[in-house]
């Protein structure tokens, strides 16, 4: 039985870089689990017919959470989706008596080393903050301040919980804060699910931010970097990179995948073209499944997904 396991909620559009981010864990690990919470019937339906190894998935009603049904019709995909991620933690946290830890990851996420690496140099942490450092040079400081103090000073993309007092007190939390409010826009000390990561380290016990390098580097920080290969291995300033969270890529069909916060960035990491490859080689494989398959995002609903 998994002691430590992955989770992900997934809706229709994410569902291509959902299976991304899972192929790349198959790559980098040789044993894992991945519990996947189905937002809508096409993406549980696809998924159950593709019927991944390792992969548990499970429908919003199997959560029991009346809470968290009625507030569905009120939010917008990408806020609802935020509101789940604590619940459906605590829910697999309480599913097996052999599950010890918990980690969330968003479907955007590449991963190009064993992400193991992270829990074996912080064993001793009940819960596992990702950096959300904004470093944006083409702004000036104050911008940069200001932004990190708007979107919080940890990045919800990876999180991990342990199944312990303080793991389970800190997520509990977590989820009754995202079923209170979920706003998209930086108002009132909040951000999503993210801006509360910041009240962690002070609330909780055994809160701690990721030390191991080449974690969770995104758009945000990613000019900080330096991006070179050595060995078949991805450096970023000469630490191997573990995983990238490709915020911010919009699939609009096979031949149209945007990077919506990066639109007249110069100097774009080399991976972005490799991730862009990886997407099409999957919508290819997904179509010859499926080929009626036409779940991408359309341009109206970008901001809201």
């Amino acid at each position: 039985m998994q002691e430590s396991v992955f989770c992900m909620v997934v809706s229709r559009t994410r569902l291509i870089q959902a299976i991304a981010c899972f192929l790349s864990l198959h790559k980098t690990m040789n044993d894992f689990k991945v519990y996947i919470l189905c937002v809508d019937e096409k993406c549980y339906e696809f998924l159950k017919k593709i019927n991944f190894d390792k992969i548990v998935l499970v429908t919003i009603s199997e959560l029991n959470r009346e809470d968290l049904l009625a507030i569905k019709a009120s939010r917008k995909l990408n806020q609802y989706c935020w509101t789940l991620k604590p619940g459906f933690i605590k829910y697999i946290l309480t599913l097996e008596e052999s599950i010890k830890r918990v980690t969330y990851i968003d479907s955007d996420l590449f991963f190009y080393q064993n992400p193991n690496v992270i829990f074996q140099n912080q064993p001793y942490a009940s819960v596992l903050l990702s950096s959300g450092e904004v470093f944006l040079p083409m702004y000036s400081k104050d911008v940069n301040n200001t932004i990190q103090s708007l979107t919080g000073n940890f990045n919800s993309g990876f999180i991990s919980f342990k199944k312990d007092i303080d793991g389970l007190a800190c997520v509990n939390w977590w989820d009754k804060m995202c079923v209170e409010s979920c706003t998209s826009n930086p108002e009132d000390n909040k951000f999503g699910d993210q801006k509360y990561l910041d009240d962690m380290p002070f609330l909780f016990n055994n809160v701690y931010e990721i030390t191991s390098q080449g974690v969770n580097i995104g758009h945000w920080n990613s000019l900080k970097y330096k991006f070179t290969v050595l060995n078949d291995n991805i450096l970023v300033n000469n630490n191997k990179l573990v995983f990238y969270h490709f915020s911010g890529f919009r699939i609009v069909s096979k031949n149209d995948i945007r990077q919506v916060h990066e639109q007249d960035r110069a100097n774009i990491p080399f991976i972005y073209q490799i991730y862009r490859r990886v997407l099409g080689k999957i919508i290819d494989d997904v179509e010859k499944i499926d080929p009626e398959f036409k779940e991408y995002i359309t341009v109206a609903a970008i901001d809201d997904n």
